[in-house]
């Protein structure tokens, strides 16, 4: 694998409001298991008002109505939660493809207790991941610019998390190298989950992945396989 690369400056970002959550944002939590602070919502809300601002000048996401930002980012990121509710504090955690930030940004704001890698091929992305980080008082946070079949991140990680990436098959050789034995991926996908792994199945037996289940969430699925 090769290095990562020179850390670049990071963007300026404007000034922002926090988006404030939807109504029945506390009822949705409740559902997937998942408790939150109000720092921490408000910490949520002033990452979603980031990215919403920073969107067309960067190209982060395709969701610019708030609502929907609230469910298709802060939700789809939280319900991984009670899949890492037995990761040790201290452990690492990978994002592959992060992209605008999900969802790693909201696990990191959410479990401050993990370390978290957020990972993405594109430099001017990984700068905004940096300074958002920087902003909202992340310190458990590193962001790498690299593609994820050739950069070092050094020791492995305890889950890999990946969304919107690749279909499982693609998705699999992108992962599990980084995980340590035993380790997880944690991959949000759609509804065509069960055939994406079915198209997978070789692939998982060459990274000796084992399926330990897939989760229904208000917005997809959750595939979480074990590696090793």
């Amino acid at each position: 694998m090769s290095r990562r690369e020179p850390r670049r400056p990071p963007l300026a970002l404007p000034a922002v409001v926090a988006l404030a959550p939807p109504a029945d944002f506390d009822e949705r939590l409740a559902q997937l298991g998942v408790s939150l602070d109000r720092a921490a919502i408000r910490s949520l809300g002033e990452f979603l008002a980031l990215l919403l601002a920073m969107n067309e000048r960067v190209n982060l996401t395709a969701v610019t109505d708030p609502d929907e930002a609230w469910s298709r980012h802060v939700l789809d990121a939280l319900a991984l939660l009670p899949r890492l509710a037995d990761v040790p504090a201290n452990a690492r955690v990978l994002d592959v493809g992060s992209g605008g930030g999900v969802p790693g940004l909201p696990l990191a704001i959410a479990r401050p207790d993990l370390q978290v890698t957020l990972l993405d091929a594109t430099e001017k992305k990984v700068a905004f991941l940096r300074s958002a980080a920087e902003r909202l008082g992340l310190s458990n946070v590193d962001a790498v610019c690299g593609r994820a079949e050739s950069v070092d991140l050094g020791e492995p990680f305890d889950a890999v998390t990946a969304r919107a990436v690749a279909k499982i098959a693609a998705l699999v050789p992108w992962t599990a190298p980084f995980a340590k034995e035993r380790g997880r991926l944690l991959l949000i996908k759609g509804a065509r989950a069960g055939v994406e792994l079915e198209e997978a199945a070789a692939v998982l037996r060459r990274f000796r992945c084992t399926h330990e289940g897939t989760h229904e969430t208000p917005t997809g699925r959750i595939v979480v396989l074990r590696v090793g």
